[in-house]
């Protein structure tokens, strides 16, 4: 899926009426597939939640106003592959691949001027912490996902850090060499 949405993104955008025939019951097929064999939400049915830990706690620290949920999702997926390939999970380029779909999407809304240990703050009342204990959904590699709650928390601290940093000097480089 992932390959084909790399593929067909401009058609997306456009709302090509084909591509979003195939895309959109295929993902419908797939989130329901997971979602039959967890119903209960004990385990499996996490992975549909890749990004949400960062997204819900940029959600949560701009009271609900800053971004569409979309939007804090993109951003949490951004900052969930950079977690990964921080903790040795997730190999560079799959991090390249993922960081560079969610940007075809178009530009993201800032990054909160907030401190790490805000957004850190934030994560603890997400649904899918446990006793205290944040848990992250990670992709190992594209088309893989898994939860992970024995994730240290200044690596995580260093994440929220660097991320709105890193695409900041992304976009700067990628101007530059468009415009």
């Amino acid at each position: 899926m992932f390959a084909i949405l790399e593929k067909e993104m401009d058609k997306v955008l456009r709302r090509d009426r084909r591509a979003l025939g195939f895309l959109i019951p295929r993902n419908v097929e797939i989130k329901a597939r997971v979602v039959s064999r967890d119903e209960r939400e004990s385990g499996l049915r996490e992975i549909l939640n890749f990004g949400h830990t960062f997204a819900h706690a940029l959600e949560s620290v701009t009271k609900y106003r800053r971004y569409q949920h979309g939007e804090a999702v993109a951003w949490g997926m951004i900052a969930a592959s950079f977690l990964g390939h921080e903790l040795g999970l997730t190999r560079a380029d799959d991090v390249s691949r993922i960081v560079a779909l969610i940007r075809r999407l178009g530009p993201l809304p800032p990054w909160p001027r907030l401190p790490a240990a805000a957004l850190l703050r934030a994560m603890h009342f997400d649904k899918k912490t446990r006793g205290g204990i944040l848990r992250f959904v990670l992709s190992p590699r594209i088309g893989e996902a898994r939860s992970y709650d024995t994730v240290p928390l200044h690596v995580v601290e260093r994440v929220l850090h660097f991320t709105p940093r890193l695409i900041t000097a992304s976009n700067r480089l990628s101007r530059g060499r468009h415009g």
